[in-house]
């Protein structure tokens, strides 16, 4: 679209320029075929470079006449070259998007699938756990418990009124019995 602008082509940019919109329709059906060449090379899809044909169009339609005076136009082309830059500018903003959107989805995954796993991998291992201590004599379950919670065998000692040495030679049976059993388990 090198070429000098018609007097149609001018006439209408300066009846648009004026507040007049059906002359932007004139407009939008001259530029048309070529804006959406334009996007194509950027979007590589028709319907999406109709789409943001369209959006341009029906931006400019939205803009208020003392605002249209400020687009600037060029003596010879009108306003063709302003709605190059629009286009292309809408094609980049949409690709820009389109690529952030990829991006915080394949995080979003990301961190839900991990969240999931650690979730069911502690749900199970808490489920395991409880079977495990489930098979322990009771003696020997009231010791791995405490010891789970963070008491030393001094505490369970004095808690349970016996002998450090018990405390300690259960807990040792107990984790045997317990190892038994995970690997059966598992």
């Amino acid at each position: 679209m090198d070429k000098m602008l018609s007097f149609n082509e001018y006439l209408f940019s300066a009846h648009y320029l004026n507040g007049n919109n059906e002359a932007l329709g004139k407009l939008y059906e001259h530029y048309y075929q070529s804006l959406v060449m334009i996007a194509y090379k950027y979007t590589a899809d028709t319907e999406k470079s109709r789409d943001v044909v369209g959006a341009v169009f029906e931006k400019l339609l939205h803009i208020q006449q003392p605002k249209r005076e400020q687009i600037i136009l060029h003596p010879q082309k009108g306003l063709y070259p302003f709605l190059v830059t629009v286009v292309k500018n809408k094609c980049l903003d949409g690709i820009k998007t389109n690529k952030l959107h990829g991006e915080i989805k394949k995080h979003l995954v990301t961190l839900i699938s991990v969240n999931s796993i650690n979730t069911s991998f502690n749900r199970f291992e808490s489920e395991a756990i409880k079977q495990l201590l489930d098979n322990l004599p009771n003696r020997e379950r009231e010791m791995i418990e405490l010891h789970l919670q963070g008491y030393k065998n001094e505490e369970i000692a004095t808690q349970l009124n016996i002998s450090y040495n018990t405390v300690r030679n259960t807990l040792h049976n107990a984790k045997q019995r317990i190892k038994k059993l995970w690997q059966l388990f598992m």
